[in-house]
């Protein structure tokens, strides 16, 4: 796991290149703080450097940027590749290559030189993202692996001749250069707004995007920068996968259950390769104590297992961890969350992520991530993706049973219902509806507000991922909109032909497509590589995705409960009564310790200077959301969350 920069320029900089290329480079090395070097081509005005943190031959032969055995490409590579040794075998039945080492880079790049680009990828398990330099085509490829594990942001500096293309890793090494043009994206402040994350491809700044998932983007070096705009195109279907595993739907349990242990144990394994300390987050729930699991079944030796625990046991998986690590014999390590940790923490969330995310749970994330590094592991497996690929989430089983109530519902008196339980204060509807501490009270909040519009079981899937936020902007702000999110819509209404009459697929696909890579992924590659460990996801193996479309939906979510088959294959490895529980994942008591111990940070971003400052916000809005808030009339921890994560950015990041 690494850190990439790139820079392609023109004889009209006159800036040194490489003084400029370090200090980018610098920005980044807590994504590989063991090595570091710089490449460049003169001719082309190229220039590629590399931060390296050793995981597979710890040696100077992985060093990067790298060159393939015939010298015609080069690589700056960002990730693992996890089949690397079967590469390796078939490179050497075909082919004489004198191998320098024994990193999976290498093999992957001499695969590209013997292969091809296109056959090596489709060939290549793993995550990644990386730049590399074809010189006979005199061509630059920018590459994201399937699913977008690994970041690669890309854009343009400058004007006119001075133009220069930049692309890295994360966007704090893009800011070092002297041309680089900091104007923000309004666009990217309402999805921030309504979905805690800003979607690809669009950044936080007007002249950056994020390369999507599975995604190539083609620059020709012979032609002149502005001259004419990089090709994009795909190289990888998650359509097609579903479309093509659904036609070969397995549909009995015994066979289902054999294939998908055997998948997921190969996925396991082959994410288990390492030359440094493994471990996995074991948050208590069905992925990662599933993972855990199997990595026991392969691992003799013990596995370190981490888990986040809170005072607030409503909030807390701690103890359920324990009880699955002690079943499983693991050298478990509980951390506690308290409230002096999350202040800490919480003034250092630009630095993590180099540009606005607002999901919550990123405090717990960073805290796990920090705690694991510290005990000397370099490298954890998680259960991420897990809930997309086999209906996890609450919306994928509470949305069936919401839609069949409220689908015959006259909108008058849908109107009427969603108004009467918006006005009431959360405690109320807790109490009302028997709901604990979680996400359902948020869920039936944002159900309410819309149950005016909702026209559809999509439409529903939709009011359940986003906020109305429209209302909070300064009427400039609001001009300025104009449908921003036409794109990101695009992809809400467009599915597989295959799922046209399976809305909860469609949920999940959606969720594969968004949330996961713009959310999820963002938040554990940020958390992790801010302090250099390296986190993979054994669910993110696209043979795990065949199996998993291969199921029946039924067998996946069904009357009200998700995971059925997951449930299941875990059973084999620990006992009913320590899997049969809520799902939590790693939240925490946001709502409340904004009342506490984080209202002094929250009172300092959001009063009357502060907003004032910016004009984005409607000042008495925001400030009312918050009054309500903390005077307990309301629970507006989501979008509050946002606009501190939003007004503290702007505080960092003065331009």
């Amino acid at each position: 796991m690494c850190g990439i920069i790139g820079v392609i320029t023109n004889k009209e900089n006159r800036y040194d290149m490489v003084d400029v290329i370090n200090k980018m480079a610098a920005k980044i090395r807590h994504r590989g703080p063991d090595s570091s070097d710089i490449y460049f081509d003169i001719d082309n005005f190229l220039y590629l450097a590399h931060q390296r943190l050793s995981i597979i031959d710890l040696s100077n032969n992985g060093k990067q940027p790298m060159n393939s055995f015939r010298g015609n490409l080069t690589i700056a590579f960002n990730g693992e590749i996890y089949n690397h040794k079967e590469l390796k075998k078939k490179l050497d039945n075909q082919t004489k290559i004198n191998w320098k080492g024994n990193s999976d880079t290498e093999i992957f790049l001499n695969s590209i030189e013997f292969w091809g680009l296109k056959k090596t990828l489709e060939m290549s398990t793993g995550m990644f993202a990386f730049a590399l330099f074809d010189k006979p085509k005199n061509k630059i490829y920018l590459v994201r692996d399937r699913f977008g594990e690994k970041p690669l942001y890309w854009g343009f500096a400058g004007e006119g001749s001075a133009k220069s293309i930049i692309f890295s890793s994360e966007i704090s090494a893009l800011k070092e250069f002297p041309t680089f043009n900091p104007q923000l994206n309004i666009k990217s402040l309402d999805s921030l707004m309504k979905f805690q994350n800003i979607p690809s491809d669009l950044t936080i700044y007007k002249s950056i995007q994020k390369l999507k998932p599975a995604n190539i983007l083609e620059i020709d070096l012979s032609k002149k920068i502005g001259e004419k705009r990089p090709k994009m195109y795909k190289w990888w279907s998650y359509e097609k996968l579903i479309s093509s595993s659904i036609k070969n739907q397995l549909v009995e349990r015994r066979q289902i259950l054999e294939e998908l242990e055997k998948i997921l144990t190969n996925s396991i394994r082959a994410q288990a390769v390492a030359d440094v300390p493994i471990g996995c987050f074991l948050s208590g729930g069905i992925d990662s104590s599933l993972v855990v699991s199997l990595l026991s079944k392969i691992k003799k030796d013990g596995i370190n297992t981490f888990t986040i625990g809170f005072k607030d046991k409503s909030y807390s998986e701690a103890e359920e961890a324990c009880k699955i690590a002690n079943h499983l014999g693991t050298n478990h390590q509980e951390i506690i969350l308290d409230q002096k940790d999350a202040i800490n923490l919480v003034h250092k969330l630009p630095i993590i992520y180099s540009e606005p995310f607002a999901d919550s749970s990123q405090l717990p994330t960073s805290l796990i991530c920090s705690e694991a590094k510290k005990s000397g592991l370099s490298v954890v497996l998680t259960g991420d993706g897990g809930d997309e690929m086999f209906g996890g989430y609450v919306r994928h089983f509470l949305g069936p049973r919401t839609w069949s109530k409220i689908k015959y519902v006259p909108y008058p008196i849908r109107s009427l219902t969603g108004n009467i339980i918006h006005t009431l204060q959360s405690k109320k509807i807790e109490t009302l509806f028997n709901i604990q501490k979680n996400n359902l009270s948020k869920k039936l909040y944002k159900i309410s507000k819309r149950l005016k519009y909702i026209k559809n079981y999509d439409e529903l899937y939709q009011s359940l991922l986003m906020q109305d936020t429209n209302y909070l902007y300064n009427d400039e702000i609001v001009n300025e909109l104009d449908e921003p999110l036409d794109s990101y819509y695009d992809q809400l209404s467009s599915y597989p032909k295959c799922l046209s009459k399976d809305p909860i697929s469609r949920m999940m696909y959606w969720d594969a497509i968004t949330y996961l890579p713009d959310d999820i992924l963002v938040k554990v590659d940020r958390a992790s590589m801010a302090v250099s460990l390296e986190t993979r996801a054994p669910f993110l193996d696209h043979s795990v995705a065949e199996i998993a479309w291969k199921i029946p939906t039924y067998m996946k979510v069904n009357k009200g409960e998700g995971k059925l088959i997951l449930k299941d294959l875990l059973k084999k490895y620990i006992p009913p009564n320590l899997i049969q529980r809520k799902k939590s994942g790693f939240a925490f008591p946001v709502s409340d310790w904004l009342r506490g111990p984080l209202r002094d940070w929250g009172e300092s971003l959001i009063n009357k200077k502060n907003l004032n400052q910016y004009q984005h916000f409607s000042e008495k809005k925001v400030i009312k959301l918050w009054n309500d808030h903390i005077d307990l009339k309301a629970d507006n921890t989501e979008i509050i969350w946002s606009i501190l994560i939003w007004q503290q950015w702007l505080n960092h990041n003065k331009h």
